[in-house]
């Protein structure tokens, strides 16, 4: 049995936080055992990994002392055989713990594709070049898009063994639903003729909201029998930048605020269309639940949300909100709009869960085959 320990920067939310979580969820548990280390809490998805029988150890690094810390890491990893590291914080941790105290496998797992001073945090951007020095002696490095696997070798990453290993969906869960539809339309207050937009993400300068609601300012008055549905943390009336944001475009009318929701599945089969406006990706779960669950889309051409897509939906230039606004109104004004079911069979094709999970099982393998002065296109 391989043991595997994942170091996270934390268990909240988001799209790192939830592949973690399907990894662990459909690994052949009989050959792979996993533990989880949170730099940080529990957040909202520790419990459920440890639904799944796995153990969590949470650090509380920023309140706790981090020499403790590092020695409670210590102390934990030493009994894996990988060490596998999830986004920028923990990639830098797990190198201290794996390479410079333990001597041990090391896979760092890297998330983020729009490297841009624009829209990141300086913080941010200081460790990502750090990595870029460390990145080299990291026994493989995976990214889950090739955007991203791209945007770091351009940033001074330096690895003979790097992999891309896209995100994940569960089929099962993700799928259109007429009885859900017509329960949450009627919750919502969505007529029969009306069109219903979603968007599902949280707030943040890489979701380009703004762009969102110049386009949604461009067509309101020419297509009023419409809806944009917000889903995702800080997506509510209690943000008063979001809220400020509306009114400057007299949108308010438009909106349903709805935050962070666990029901994604049942509103996505609510909508009728699926809007991604962002200007950084990697690659986009929003977009892959959304496809899966036969919605068409229309989305920016940032990280791999291209490639996702394919030739089933339509594609505009990040940051064009006359091109966003002229798709979104084409897709309005067609009056035979229904359900994308060729979205949904490019998703079952090429992201089931199942299948990418397969992939990092196999990674690990390789990780632990690989001599130390060996690379993967020697196998």
């Amino acid at each position: 049995m391989i043991r595997i320990v994942h170091i996270i920067t934390g268990l909240g939310s988001g799209g790192a936080e939830n592949m973690l979580y399907k990894l662990i969820k459909y690994s052949d548990k009989s050959k792979y055992y996993h533990e989880v280390i949170s730099l940080m809490d529990e957040g909202v998805i520790g419990k459920r990994i440890r639904d799944e029988g796995v153990k969590i150890h949470s650090l509380n690094a920023p309140k706790a002392n981090i020499l403790k810390a590092i020695l409670n890491a210590r102390r934990i990893c030493k009994e894996f055989d990988v060490i596998n590291t999830w986004l920028y914080h923990s990639d830098i941790f797990g190198f201290l713990i794996a390479k410079i105290l333990l001597k041990k496998k090391l896979i760092w797992n890297i998330r983020h594709s729009n490297l841009d001073k624009n829209a990141n945090k300086s913080i941010t951007l200081m460790i990502v070049k750090i990595n870029s020095l460390l990145s080299k002696k990291i026994d493989c490095i995976t990214f889950n898009s090739n955007k991203a696997l791209e945007k770091h070798l351009a940033v001074g990453y330096k690895n003979k063994n790097t992999i891309v290993i896209p995100n994940g969906f569960e089929l099962e869960k993700f799928s259109f639903n007429e009885e859900s539809r017509n329960t949450l339309r009627e919750a919502l207050k969505l007529d029969k003729d009306s069109k219903a937009l979603i968007t599902v993400g949280r707030w943040d300068v890489q979701k380009d909201y703004v762009t969102l609601f110049k386009a949604l300012n461009e067509i309101k008055n020419t297509h009023t029998n419409f809806k944009m549905i917000m889903v995702g943390t800080n997506l509510d009336e209690y943000n008063e930048s979001l809220l400020n944001l509306s009114d400057k475009y007299d949108l308010k009318n438009l909106l349903i605020l709805l935050g962070r929701r666990n029901d994604i599945s049942e509103i996505l089969s609510a909508a009728d269309c699926y809007i991604s406006s962002s200007l950084g990706e990697s690659f986009s779960n929003s977009i892959g639940e959304a496809m899966a669950c036969a919605l068409p889309c229309i989305v920016t051409d940032v990280g791999d949300s291209k490639q996702i897509v394919g030739e089933t939906n339509q594609v505009v230039n990040a940051k064009d909100h006359k091109g966003l606004a002229e798709a979104i109104g084409r897709f309005l004004g067609n009056s035979e709009c229904s359900r994308n079911f060729k979205s949904r069979d490019r998703i079952v094709e090429n992201f089931d869960i199942r299948k990418v999970v397969k992939e990092y099982e196999r990674n690990y393998q390789d990780v632990l085959f690989i001599s130390d002065g060996g690379h993967k296109n020697d196998l």
